[in-house]
């Protein structure tokens, strides 16, 4: 018989191992009642390892049904005194969203019926050069598939904090994305939202990845409970062991109503290769994970494409590259009016004829670059754009609703932030002041005018007209009915 949950460490090892392989034993004679048999041997909280080993045993049964309903009975751990709270998949024992949605505790945010929501056209990412979509239909994700949500570090913490990170994000309000790779295709989302392949398992993915209550966990643990270690012991995780690169179930994100796929076209032996690519690297040691030069991005940038890069850091760096700039420009500026007023008492051809060197510095390191800025932005992507077109990755009405909403982000964003620059030196004279309206107007400009276009496609007209374009048919990827019907 099975110990208690009080029995010492070493028996419960000892009882899940007999544990696994008895499950193991039955999943090959179908008249066991495999449900019965797993609720007898779960006296004892079995770790991390061995619930896995064992949920792998019970998901190997033919009927997908029978493995749902052994992978919820192991899990499931109850004591002499009644049901506990069991040990969840996570580090450490760490429940985690799909411990709840396989529990029935909670239904993800999948559960509810996409099919009447309306499509939103695909947006444009980061680089100006790659599109995204977000997925409707959570079961046409197919094994290979390259997806990326906005980019949440408190994930997990709160169900309505992940919704409301996702819904920023799904309102172009977050810049930032996380990145994975799909490693199943997805048949069904079964009862509870958790997605799930042909032979009922969940649908996995690969990725850098951690959530706050794990790595709390995973520090408390390296510790030993000791206060003293604890700062060493958080320094040492946040610079070498904050992500770890391994394979989780989809559902994890259950919470994230919101994710979205990266449009390019793929062969089967494509999606083949960025798998056995993607699991040949989750096999192997990785680097540690950096947020500069080791990220999730890097990541499937090189199982997908073979080489190390992420246009998130590419951003980041222009961005920082161009507040140097401007603190150029104000501090020419500033330079520019202490010698004015020195200039006042100055009535020589030096000082007369040189009082608005600085002005113009200012433009040049300020204005010039955020002009620039749109420009060159609106060149790449209309040349994007134009080329998956070609590919038939998005309609023709898709193609022109991009191009007329990023060439109104071009010049009313560009227009707003290069206004709010050149009124600075005149309405403001603080100089920290100054150099917050110069670094931030940029990105105020481009949220506010998210916020419009959102407003207008969502509110209205998406229910006038069930589309956002105002010309052609109201669903262009309908093929067009035979003259003779």
């Amino acid at each position: 018989r099975p110990q208690p949950c009080g029995s010492p460490l070493g028996q419960c090892d000892s009882l899940s191992a007999v544990a696994t392989s008895q499950l193991r034993m039955a999943s090959h004679e179908p008249q066991t009642d495999l449900p019965a048999l797993v609720k007898s041997m779960s006296g004892c909280a079995i770790g991390r390892h061995e619930v896995a080993a064992s949920k792998a045993a019970a998901s190997s049964v033919a009927s997908p049904a029978r493995a749902r309903l052994s992978e919820k009975a192991i899990s499931r751990c109850d004591g002499d005194d009644g049901p506990s709270e069991r040990m969840g998949s996570g580090w450490g024992g760490t429940r985690t969203p799909t411990d709840d949605f396989v529990d029935l505790r909670r239904k993800s945010s999948w559960c509810r019926d996409g099919s009447s929501a309306k499509a939103l056209p695909p947006r444009v990412y980061i680089d100006n050069k790659t599109l995204i979509r977000e997925v409707q239909d959570l079961s046409k994700l197919k094994r290979g598939d390259h997806c990326v949500i906005a980019l949440n570090v408190l994930r997990a913490t709160t169900p309505l904090g992940d919704w409301a990170i996702s819904w920023l994000g799904s309102c172009e309000l977050i810049y930032l994305y996380h990145h994975f790779i799909v490693l199943d295709d997805v048949e069904h989302i079964d009862d509870a939202g958790v997605p799930r392949t042909a032979d009922g398992q969940m649908a996995m993915i690969v990725e850098w990845g951690n959530t706050i209550p794990e790595a709390a966990a995973e520090v408390l643990s390296t510790s030993a409970g000791r206060l003293c270690r604890l700062p060493m012991t958080m320094l040492k995780f946040l610079f070498f062991g904050k992500a770890k690169f391994s394979k989780h179930p989809l559902a994890d994100y259950g919470d994230t109503p919101h994710i979205y796929l990266v449009l390019a076209k793929q062969t089967p032996e494509e999606r083949e290769r960025i798998v056995a690519e993607a699991l040949r690297m989750e096999s192997q040691e990785q680097r540690r994970y950096h947020v500069i030069f080791n990220n999730c991005e890097h990541a499937c940038h090189k199982i997908r494409y073979g080489h190390h890069h992420s246009a998130q850091i590419s951003f980041l760096c222009w961005t920082a590259f161009r507040l140097l700039l401007g603190l150029v420009g104000l501090m020419a500026l500033k330079m520019n009016q202490d010698w004015a007023e020195f200039a006042d008492t100055c009535y020589s051809t030096l000082c007369l004829n040189h009082r608005g060197w600085g002005t113009a510095a200012y433009h040049i390191f300020t204005s010039v670059p955020v002009a620039l800025q749109a420009m060159i932005s609106y060149i790449l992507l209309m040349r994007s754009v134009l080329c998956q077109r070609q590919q038939s990755l998005i309609s023709r009405h898709e193609c022109c609703h991009l191009l007329g909403k990023e060439l109104g982000r071009a010049i009313v964003v560009g227009s707003w932030t290069v206004l709010a620059i050149c009124l600075t030196p005149n309405m403001v004279s603080n100089f920290l002041l100054r150099l917050v309206i110069c670094s931030f107007a940029y990105i105020v400009s481009d949220m506010v005018y998210n916020c419009f276009a959102h407003a207008f496609m969502r509110l209205v007209l998406l229910p006038a007209y069930g589309r956002v374009w105002l010309l052609g048919p109201a669903d262009p990827c309908t093929p067009k009915k035979d003259k003779a019907v």
